[in-house]
């Protein structure tokens, strides 16, 4: 992927999500869903066949902290690598965050990355509204999954 296909998909995206301004993420290189900053990074020198996506969850209550932590750690364990998404504390701010690398962008269609960021969005609104309020952690995290499987059972945290 060139950085005029990246644009085009930025644009096409948001097209898709009806964003008002259908250049802004490529010229701001985030967007705003259902309350969920999400930010996207796109190298054509250094990684050309992936996009970063970094989604906001939101900041940490100090005397959650070690409880966020832990469960941000079980979500890693449980989701399992980079391309699934990993949860982190972003070095910089300080705030909770879902990081995917989405990889061969070039397969990707506007409707289709506003989909996954549509998703990202409410997997990181979940996470706002239960983790960050409580330090409990609320499986599952997305609500296209009705009914939660045996291994999220046995690792509910909540």
């Amino acid at each position: 992927m060139n950085q005029d296909q990246y644009s085009a998909l930025c644009r096409d995206t948001c097209l898709a999500l009806k964003i008002s301004d259908p250049e802004s993420l490529a010229s701001e290189g985030h967007l705003v869903i259902s309350e969920t900053k999400i930010y996207l990074m796109f190298d054509e020198i250094f990684s050309g066949d992936c996009i970063l996506c970094v989604c906001d969850i939101g900041d940490v209550q100090e005397d959650l902290r070690e409880r966020v932590f832990e469960s941000l750690l079980m979500l890693n364990y449980l989701t399992g690598g980079k391309t699934t998404g990993v949860y982190a504390i972003d070095p910089f701010s300080q705030r909770a965050s879902f990081v995917v690398t989405l990889l061969n962008p070039d397969s990707l269609s506007g409707p289709d990355l506003a989909s996954l960021l549509s998703r990202y969005a409410s997997r990181s609104a979940h996470l706002k509204k239960t983790l960050l309020a409580s330090g409990d952690l609320h499986l599952p995290l997305d609500d296209d999954l009705a009914e939660s499987s045996a291994l999220i059972e046995n690792f509910r945290m909540a």
